[in-house]
Order: structure tokens, then sequence, then C-alpha cells
């Protein structure tokens, strides 16, 4: 399969937006949970070359990475890291290495059954780690465990390691328990509380970084429909969908554990060679959470802003054309798809991959369009018109 092809589909859309509305940023981001699998060395080795071998594999093509650590994964870097094995990683323990000489971000993440966040960063600096100022994977409305988010607005100490001070400036995830309900949102603000996390409270000074949509790589989920998600995003930023005064992070997140498997791991690179080919288009970046915030603190001026993933914009598009000259439906369609529109015009589909799957340069309108023989997926519809190219999203099934 051509990992090219659906770069024609961001390319059409960048010539038609050109460059007014802002780039996504793109990140991944993994977790280690409180989990006893790390208790195991070989679990622990293994899952070690694996580490190596992505972080070579990020910073040769310039890959952004926040590793997310929690206590227990912590616990074992400080008591399995051997000479022998950091013979392998420049002498140093794993997690130093891949911060020194790769650049992987490093954050806590805590469940905090035992030991809460300051408790995490104690390790994480016995570890050799500079002291994170981000909060990772918190959950925003109850407690996170025995410890709740708003105590650290203006900081707490351990309860493992009394002692230790922390606190923290940002804050992401939004997460809620057993993930039934995250927060699914892009930009920055200062939430209020857990019952009003969504309101701006300038009062507080611990800032909520957004990361977009909801896409988690698994292992019951399908490189191409991860694709078909992040596609989406990028479809909706540069379309004008999505305000162009925003900010839009979107973190692909996995379980540093689901590396072990060389499926999984296969998984993550072709959606890393995928990705990269949507930055090489000039839509989208590669950004560490410090980078982004840090643009928005100087670019941005620290202005509020926050959007809901799939919400958008009911203005006209951007090039002008009002919404109602144009309908495409119904959608999902699964034998005729329809077009009106208020003159004749062109038209292309696309299917996800940026195959070209029917082409006219003269459509009468209104019209209908046979898609029995179509696949079942999204597909992209491009109709040029005296006043301008209008670019559109349906799904056939």
């Amino acid at each position: 399969m051509n990992k090219k092809l659906p770069l024609l589909i961001l390319l059409l859309i960048y010539d038609i937006t050109g460059s007014a509305q802002p780039k996504v940023h793109f990140n991944f981001l993994s977790h280690n949970e409180e989990t006893t699998q790390w208790n195991g060395t070989p679990y622990y080795t293994a899952n070690r070359l694996k580490l190596i071998s992505l972080a070579n594999y990020f910073q040769s093509n310039g890959i952004t990475w926040n590793m997310q650590s929690d206590w227990r994964y912590l616990s074992s870097v400080l008591t399995k890291e051997t000479v022998a094995l950091m013979a392998s990683t420049n002498n140093k323990n794993i997690l130093r290495w891949m911060f020194e000489d790769k650049g992987v971000e490093m954050d806590p993440h805590a469940h905090e059954s035992q030991f809460i966040y300051p408790d995490v960063v104690y390790l994480m600096d016995s570890i050799g780690l500079p002291e994170s100022k981000v909060m990772g994977g918190s959950i925003y409305n109850d407690s996170n465990g025995i410890n709740v988010w708003t105590n650290l607005i203006n900081g707490q100490y351990g309860l493992v390691f009394p002692n230790k001070f922390w606190q923290p400036d940002y804050m992401m995830g939004g997460g809620t328990p057993n993930h039934v309900d995250d927060l699914k949102y892009f930009g920055f603000w200062n939430p209020k509380d857990t019952a009003h996390y969504l309101v701006h409270d300038t009062t507080n000074h611990l800032r909520h970084i957004g990361v977009g949509c909801e896409i988690k790589i698994k292992d019951t989920i399908s490189v191409p429909y991860i694709l078909a998600q992040i596609h989406e995003v990028v479809d909706m930023v540069q379309s004008g969908q999505y305000p162009s005064n925003g900010f839009y992070l979107q973190t692909i997140f996995f379980e540093q554990g689901d590396l072990n498997d060389s499926a999984f791991y296969n998984k993550v690179i072709e959606i890393t060679d995928s990705v990269n080919a949507i930055v090489a288009s000039g839509v989208a970046q590669w950004s560490t959470l410090k980078q982004t915030y840090q643009e928005w603190e100087t670019a941005y001026q620290a202005q509020m802003f926050q959007w809901e993933c799939g919400q958008v914009v009911n203005t006209v598009n951007s090039n002008g054309i009002p919404e109602s000259d144009v309908l495409i439906y119904p959608d999902p369609a699964s034998t005729t798809l329809k077009i009106k529109t208020d003159e004749a015009c062109g038209l292309k589909i696309f299917n996800s991959m940026g195959a070209l799957v029917f082409a006219t340069d003269l459509l009468l309108a209104p019209c209908e369009i046979d898609v029995r023989n179509f696949p079942r997926g999204i597909y992209y519809c491009l109709l040029e018109k005296k006043k301008g190219t209008v670019s559109g999203k349906i799904i056939v099934q």
C-alpha cells in the first residue's frame, strides 16, 4: 500500500484554504499503568528494548513523544537498571537516556492508589529527570484515587515522601473514572473546580492543556481507522470548520506495555509514517507539550481557547460560499449520493487513502451518484464551482 496517498487529500484541502487556518500540533503520548507486570524483569527488559528502538526511530524522523510514568514503572527503573543494561543506553538508565539523548519529554502520571503526584515526581527526581511542571493524565471531575487535582493548585506535599512539595503549572487529560466520558477538547483554560471544569477561572493559575479528539492506538483498532480520525482533525481545521483563531493540539495515545507486542509496535511505526506525511504537507507540525504551551503563552498571548472535538463553526465556508449553496446527502449513503448545488460544477471523489474513485468535469445540478459499488468507508468530495472549490466528507456504508 502506498503510504503517500493520504497526502493527496490534505494537499488539495491546503490548496483550497490557503494558510489562513492554524497548523495542527501532533504529539505521541504514552502511559505505563499502575500494574504489576512491571515487577517482572523479563517483561521490563523486553519493553526496554522496544523503548530504545522507538526512541531512535522517533528521533531520526523528528517525531515528538511525551512519556508519562506512574510509580510502579518508575520504581522498576530505579531497581532494575543494571550496569550491563545501561551499557546500551550511554551508561544511563532508560528514562535519562530517552530524555537527554533522544529528546523524549517526561511527565508524571498517577492513579494515586498509594503514591500521589508529588510522590511520583520524587521518583522522577531520583531517576535524574528534570522536574516536570505538567500533571499528566488527570481525572477532571472526581478524585484521582486518594487525591483530587484541586489540591495541587497551590502545591501539595507527598504521602509516601512527605518532604516532597510539588506545584504544577499545567495539567492534561481531562479523564473520567474508567474513561467513560473523557473530555475531548482543544485549547487552554484555567478550570474552576471539579464541578465546573469547563468554566475559565483566572484566579486559578493551574491551566488545562486540551489534547483534542480521543485518538488511541489499540491492538483491536485498525491503522486505517486511526488514520481516518487523524485526517478528520486536520480536515476540520483546514476547511474552516474549526475556528481560525484556535490552538489545536492532537495527541496520539498508546499504552507503553503494548509495545512488547511486535504487531502493535509495527502499527505505531505505520501510523507514525503516515502522520509524518501530513506534517510534510505543511498543515501540521510535531510539538511537545512544553512547546505547545510555550507557543500558546507567546504567539497566542495566553488567550483562553476552548473547542470541543466535532463541534463546527456555523458560518460560510473558507471560500465565502454559503453552506446553503451546496448540499451533499444522505450521510451516510448506501445506494445513492445526492448533490445539490446552485450551478453546474466539476466533482472529484477520493477514498480515505487519497485514491480518486469518481470524477466528472460537468456535474449537472442537482444530480445523483451511484455508490453501490463503493467499498464502505470515508470519502472526500471536491466540488469545483465558479466561486471557488468546496470540500466535504461523506461515509458510504
